[in-house]
Order: C-alpha cells, then sequence, then structure tokens
C-alpha cells in the first residue's frame, strides 16, 4: 500500500516555481559574499498543509518538501554556505498515522538511493543525527552507507535530523559526560562548554552552531530543536509552506540575516570608539 502511495504520488509533485536550482556560483545582487553565513538550519514546516490546500493526501505534501529540500542543497553550495541542517522528522512525529510514517521512511530511503551519485558528484558529505533504534533496519543500513560513502566529500555538509529531538540530545550528553566522570576519566569541575558540546550529536559537525535558523509555514516556535545549538543563532520566520519556499525566499532569509549583521558590527565600532578600554 505505502508503496503504491509512494508511486502514485512521485510522479505527481512538481518542483514550486521558485524552487529551482540555482545556475549561478555567487549569491544574487544585494547579498554580501562576506556575510554570508556558515551554517544555516531550518524546520521544514508546512507540508501537510500544502497538500491539504491542493486537495491531496499528505504524502504529497512531503514528496514535494523532499524536492524543495533537494532543489535548495545546490542553492546553498553555489552561494558559499558550509553546512546546512533540516529537521526531516522529529521524536513526535511517530504518532503520525502508520500510513503516513511508513510513506515518510520509504521517502528517506528513497531519496538516499537517488542522491548518492549527485553527493559524490558534488561533493556533499551526508551526515544523519537522531535516535535511529525506531528507524525501519533498511533505512539503517542505508544511512550507514551514504554517510561512509559520503564521509570525505568536503564541498558541503548536509545534517538531516530524523527521529530527532533537541532535549534528548542534552540528556544524552549529560549521561555520556557522567559516566566518564564515573569512569574518572574527567573530573566534574572540568565540565564545560567545550566538552559538552563533543557529546552532543551535532559533533559531527566542524560549524556546530547555527548562524541562522529559518522556519517556514508562519510558525513561531522552536519545536525542540537543537536546543543547545541555537542559543546565539540568528531567528528567521517565513509565511510560505516548505514547499513554496525556493530560491527567491531563501535570498529574502539571508537578506534579513545579513542586514542584521551589519546593524550589529556598526554597533560593536561604534562601541569600541566610545569605549576603547574594552576593546581587545
Amino acid at each position: 500500500m505505502v508503496e503504491r502511495l509512494y508511486q502514485e504520488n512521485i510522479g505527481k509533485v512538481p518542483s514550486s516555481s521558485d524552487a529551482k536550482i540555482s545556475s549561478k556560483d555567487e549569491p544574487p545582487p544585494g547579498l554580501s559574499c562576506q556575510l554570508i553565513p556558515k551554517h544555516v538550519a531550518v524546520i521544514m514546516d508546512g507540508n501537510r498543509r500544502w497538500a491539504k490546500k491542493k486537495g491531496m493526501p499528505p504524502m504529497y505534501g512531503h514528496r514535494a518538501g523532499i524536492q524543495a529540500l533537494i532543489d535548495l542543497v545546490p542553492i546553498c553550495g553555489n552561494w558559499g554556505i558550509k553546512v546546512l541542517t533540516v529537521f526531516a522528522f522529529s521524536s513526535e512525529n511517530w504518532i503520525r498515522p502508520q500510513m503516513e510514517v511508513d510513506f515518510l521512511m520509504n521517502l528517506f530511503e528513497r531519496i538516499l538511493q537517488e542522491e548518492l551519485d549527485n553527493f559524490m558528484r558534488n561533493s556533499v558529505r551526508l551526515s544523519v543525527i537522531g535516535d535511529s533504534r525506531k528507524l525501519p533496519n533498511s533505512l539503517r543500513r542505508l544511512i550507514m552507507k551514504t554517510t561512509e560513502t559520503t564521509k570525505n566529500n568536503s564541498r558541503f555538509h548536509l545534517i538531516m535530523a530524523v527521529d530527532y529531538s533537541g532535549r534528548n540530545d542534552i540528556v544524552q550528553a549529560c549521561q555520556s559526560v557522567s559516566h566518564k566522570v564515573k569512569d574518572g576519566l574527567i573530573k566534574p569541575e572540568n565540565i564545560d562548554e567545550p566538552l559538552t558540546n563533543q557529546e552532543l550529536q551535532t559533533n559531527c559537525m566542524e560549524i556546530p552552531y547555527p548562524d541562522l535558523l529559518i522556519r517556514t509555514s508562519g510558525e513561531l516556535r522552536m519545536s525542540n530543536f537543537l536546543m543547545w545549538q541555537l542559543a546565539y543563532t540568528e531567528l528567521y520566520f517565513d509565511e510560505s509552506l516548505w514547499p513554496d519556499f525556493g530560491e527567491k525566499e531563501f535570498a529574502m532569509a539571508l537578506h534579513s540575516f545579513q542586514k542584521r549583521q551589519t546593524i550589529w558590527r556598526r554597533f560593536q565600532r561604534g562601541f569600541r570608539r566610545r569605549c576603547p578600554e574594552y576593546s581587545s
């Protein structure tokens, strides 16, 4: 049944008119190459509502959402972004109808299979964070194969959070640190932020802290995503449903980010002039 639904939907879903692969090797006019964020995180929200608006089942929206992600990856690489972390499936999503969950698991497998050649051709490294114990064995094996095959790719790093919980990430980091204390490997007074960061699931990244978080669909909350890592991240909320979030909308998010960075830099320069004693 899930396979039939996948086959029925895969040929129906068009890319968003805006979500096209950029042919440019640099950001569009108005964006500064010097202020491009190195790490962008995205909560890809709105797939189900997008499908409902079109009178289609949720699976139709999920397939369109994956297409929007596939289209965004080369844009990020071309514009100088080094890491893209996306919230693909939260630990709370298991409560959805079983048919929808099975479809998503099947969809993840298909995308990993279909995109591996593109990852290798474009030097994209893939990592998956989250609790993999509930995932189908076939998907777990494919994740291991894809992450191992792409581990030496260095142009761009795509992180997919699957069965991920920000709170659980912090809890498991604390548990790991406590075991090291119990085993005498470290002392309690040596526990600090860098050590804790090493125990988080994002330790697979060279740039673990996102510069910018984007959430689509108009929702204004974090939904348990990267709770530790987002402490100083700039937040951007867009009204677009995720399948409609394309190159134009992405450029607007980066414009907002760069405007804030410009204001902050001006403030810092002015502060140093007024208070030279605080300058490094």
